[in-house]
């Protein structure tokens, strides 16, 4: 979690989309550069009406709205300006975007489920999406489930570490596969305005080259759709920042290719630990804190690299940014980080924070067994491999 927060205003906006804001309906229409008509029905709601809305200014308004017959059938017609995402409110605060082109398309849905119940005929973009997103929920149901398969496993005897071992192949396995899909499906509909829905999936930081890379086929194929300048600019924005970061990581005593600088700090049970006193294996040194999302997050696939790689080689050093001695112990225990464990609970204030420049967690830097640092903010996929690269 930066203090220095980084924000992406095309992920905002997406997400807002299952956001409720402050309609403000429209008396007069505007004119629209082409036709809709939307027919369906609505399965489980107890609204007498369905309403058809766009955003506007950062606030949705009322476009459209259609009595619900018998309950459930419902229609649209009329004229719309522009090719957008706009949503579907089934309920008080029930939405579904959905994609006004044009087409002559035809909905079913379910009103307590209906991101995943949605199905669309006659519209290619809508059935598009509709597709991605079940299929990516299928992929997220079945990665937290064999999550909570292992975290159960956490305090199993030696006997059942071979189907850990295995639980954590398949979450690896399957968040491959869900990176991938996610990626394919970006660059299948970079002409769509589903696209910029996708893109919501992505890991901004982590997956940057991939980003910039359907940047520019969106601005090729999309020039004039208004999501596009959004994601231009955070591209660009986000490209000063790392050319900034890296300009000041030159000057950095823990930059990439030195020798990391000493320092001692209490464990868990006051006993001082120098950093020197791990050399001879690669170390992880983990800046984190209880109270850090994103860290916490991250865990999970920190503990999946010590259990497969700890022994004379690899060990992890955790500095937490915790002032808070009991919450730090806590999320040691809850998240079962069995390795050591430093902070002198000083927070942001902490002169190991101050000496490595950490403006931001989860921060991590991998030394080799002379302590020189080899790599910087490896996380997940990325860090499993550098460890496979250097530790085989």
């Amino acid at each position: 979690m930066s203090r220095n927060f980084i924000h992406y205003c095309f992920i905002t906006l997406f997400l807002a989309l299952f956001i409720s804001c402050d309609q403000k309906k429209e008396t007069e229409s505007k004119p629209g550069s082409f036709t809709y008509s939307i027919s369906g029905k609505v399965l489980n709601t107890s609204s007498e009406y369905v309403y058809l809305e766009q955003m506007r200014d950062k606030s949705w308004i009322i476009l459209d709205s259609a009595e619900l017959k018998d309950k459930t059938s419902f229609e649209f017609s009329g004229t719309a300006d522009e090719i957008d995402i706009y949503r579907l409110r089934l309920e008080k605060n029930v939405f579904l975007p959905i994609i006004l082109n044009g087409d002559k398309m035809t909905l079913t849905v379910n009103a307590q489920d209906p991101l995943t119940t949605a199905v669309f005929t006659g519209s290619k973009d809508n059935e598009t999406y509709a597709a991605f997103y079940k299929k990516k929920q299928e992929l997220d149901k079945a990665h937290s489930r064999l999550a909570l398969m292992l975290d159960s496993m956490k305090n199993a005897s030696a006997t059942s570490s071979i189907f850990a071992t295995n639980c954590m192949n398949e979450i690896k396995e399957i968040e491959a596969e869900s990176k991938a899909y996610v990626h394919e499906s970006i660059e299948q509909n970079t002409a769509s305005p589903v696209v910029f829905i996708m893109l919501s999936y992505v890991d901004f930081e982590n997956d940057f080259p991939f980003v910039e890379t359907v940047t520019t086929k969106i601005k090729q194929q999309q020039p004039n759709h208004k999501y596009t300048a959004s994601l231009v600019d955070n591209v660009s924005q986000y490209k000063l920042y790392l050319a900034q970061k890296q300009a000041k990581e030159k000057g950095n005593p823990a930059a990439i290719g030195k020798e990391a600088p000493e320092f001692a700090l209490p464990d868990t049970k006051g006993k001082m630990v120098r950093l020197s006193s791990l050399r001879g294996k690669y170390i992880l040194l983990d800046f984190w804190a209880s109270w850090c999302g994103p860290c916490r997050q991250e865990s999970p696939n920190v503990v999946r690299a010590y259990n497969k790689y700890k022994g004379s080689k690899f060990d992890i050093l955790s500095v937490s940014l915790d002032n808070d001695k009991a919450a730090w112990l806590k999320a040691i225990d809850k998240d079962d980080l069995t390795w050591t464990h430093v902070s002198d609970l000083t927070a942001w204030e902490s002169s190991v924070v101050k000496l490595y420049q950490v403006e931001g967690i989860p921060a991590t830097f991998l030394l080799d067994p002379n302590g020189i640092v080899v790599a910087r903010d490896l996380r997940g996929e990325e860090l499993d491999k550098k460890l496979e690269e250097l530790l085989k």
